[in-house]
């Protein structure tokens, strides 16, 4: 899968394209009996941000003191040989950020079994991924971690 999204990116495809090749390719090697969740980004240097979700948790955009979920979705690669993809088109302001985490983030428990969830990261995300760290691992306390933990943390720094 790696592969060939990076052959994919390579050739500077066009995202929707890119999903559509990669989804095909996951459904010929596997047929139906795994799928991958992702989020593709691609930022220029201008501030455009194209954007395709594939069944992953929302990414949020922190922008001028706003929070926004970007809830667009797409189903998850592998899932069904036929599929569209449809991508988010938009143009970050210098200092914007666009936070992704992976499902292990929101489902992380505390003692009683209750998750993170999405509300708490919302609420945490304003001062970045070491922030959302931080109120996860405060949160759950001694209770391990019972999947993957990734927070990945993109930031439109303006034209060089």
């Amino acid at each position: 899968l790696q592969g060939m999204l990076y052959s994919q990116l390579a050739r500077d495809s066009p995202l929707p394209e890119m999903m559509v090749a990669v989804n095909r390719f996951l459904c010929d090697k596997v047929a139906g009996q795994k799928y991958a969740t992702l989020v593709i980004a691609r930022l220029s240097t201008s501030g455009e941000l194209e954007l395709i979700n594939c069944g992953h948790v929302p990414p949020l955009l922190v922008s001028g003191g706003k929070i926004v979920k970007l809830e667009e979705g797409n189903l998850p690669v592998g899932l069904v040989p036929v599929a569209d993809f449809q991508q988010i088109r938009m143009t970050l302001n210098k200092g914007d950020r666009l936070l992704l985490v992976t499902d292990g983030v929101t489902e992380a428990e505390d003692a009683t079994g209750e998750f993170f969830g999405t509300e708490r990261l919302e609420a945490c995300c304003a001062d970045g991924l070491v922030c959302v760290e931080q109120a996860v691992t405060a949160f759950r306390g001694d209770t391990p971690l019972t999947d993957d933990f990734t927070i990945t943390e993109m930031i439109y720094r303006g034209e060089s």
